[in-house]
């Protein structure tokens, strides 16, 4: 008996410390969550799975029901058309309930968009503004509309954004920020409801890049918290340059984490003792006892004027087989059931 203690110990000390295998992919695609290169957007999917699970979505929408999901999709940087079908998909996954975070600037967002039946669009032309970083190619955005976006952060440094065309905004640029001919202040972030769902559209995905991250990563963690929480499906099937170039299994050797082995420790010897000082037997009896007793007052619960030892002997009978003989008696019907 001790030897089985013993083995129970050491199996389960050998799960603490058994490594752990983690498949990892590696891709150069711009905005990828599997690119941690500077263009690449590892970064924020890290940041991502700190509020809940991620899950990278590698096939069509309406090839994998997107529709019967439930969370939040996200789209970075797309680069691929969405079909008739996918954007039925998203129809579905936003009536349910779901978020679609989409982040974009000069690429195919707008495609998914027309699909939904939204009006508000991405612009196809630039922003240019006197306020910038460095160079005029990272314009610098200081009205943050939203509190929950604002928590913490002064500035937010853009990377050749795009612009929202919409009347209304979260995040707007500076009143001489230009688009074209035309001088004013444009959405940078907006809120749209849909149905049970909603959707956030960023104009500049440039923003969530690793080579970005620093510069904006107070603004990241609240764009994460004001997305919402769950599980994250980041969309890679619409970078039509993912190319996974390395896809490798990493194992993680585990040390043996004392609290855990003692607790392990504890519980074998709680087992053992129960076990040998036959506690466990007692409560096995006690327990038979009460259906025992459940099973008399069953007999005491019959009528008054039902003959209780007729009852018995009748119930004796169809047990021993004592009327009907060995052949037809409950003894022969239960040796044939053995057989």
């Amino acid at each position: 008996m001790r030897v089985s203690y013993a083995f129970l110990l050491f199996v389960g000390i050998t799960l603490l410390i058994l490594p752990t295998a983690i498949v990892t992919i590696k891709t150069s695609a711009q905005f990828s969550m599997f690119n941690p290169r500077w263009d690449g957007c590892s970064e924020f999917a890290k940041l991502l799975n700190e509020r809940g699970s991620v899950v990278p979505l590698m096939y069509p929408y309406n090839s994998i029901g997107l529709g019967g999901y439930k969370g939040i999709l996200v789209i970075v940087g797309p680069n691929m058309e969405f079909s008739p079908l996918e954007a039925e998909e998203v129809k579905n996954f936003l009536e349910n309930g779901g978020t679609l975070f989409l982040a974009d600037d000069f690429g195919t967002g707008n495609s998914l968009l027309e699909k939904l039946g939204i009006n508000t669009r991405f612009s196809k032309e630039p922003l240019k503004d006197l306020f910038y970083s460095k160079k005029s190619e990272f314009p610098v955005v200081v009205r943050i509309e939203e509190p929950e976006l604002a928590v913490g952060v002064d500035k937010l440094i853009l990377n050749v954004p795009s612009v929202i065309v919409s009347n209304k905004g979260e995040i707007l640029s500076s009143k001489v920020s230009i688009v074209g001919k035309n001088m004013r202040s444009y959405p940078i972030l907006v809120e749209l409801k849909y149905k049970r769902g909603k959707i956030i559209l960023l104009s500049d995905p440039s923003i969530l890049i690793n080579d970005m991250s620093n510069y904006n990563r107070r603004f990241i963690v609240n764009l994460i918290d004001y997305i919402g929480s769950g599980t994250f499906y980041f969309d890679e099937s619409h970078h039509y340059d993912f190319n996974p170039y390395s896809v490798t299994t990493a194992y993680i050797h585990r040390e043996l984490d004392r609290e855990k082995a003692f607790q392990v420790f504890i519980v074998v010897s709680a087992l053992a003792i129960l076990i040998e000082s036959g506690i466990i037997n007692r409560i096995i009896k006690s327990i038979s006892r009460i259906f025992s007793k459940k099973e008399e007052e069953l007999v005491k619960d019959i009528p008054e004027w039902v003959d209780i030892a007729l009852v018995e002997r009748i119930v004796s009978e169809i047990k021993t087989g004592t009327k009907l003989g060995d052949r037809y008696g409950w003894k022969r019907v239960y040796n044939k059931l053995k057989e």
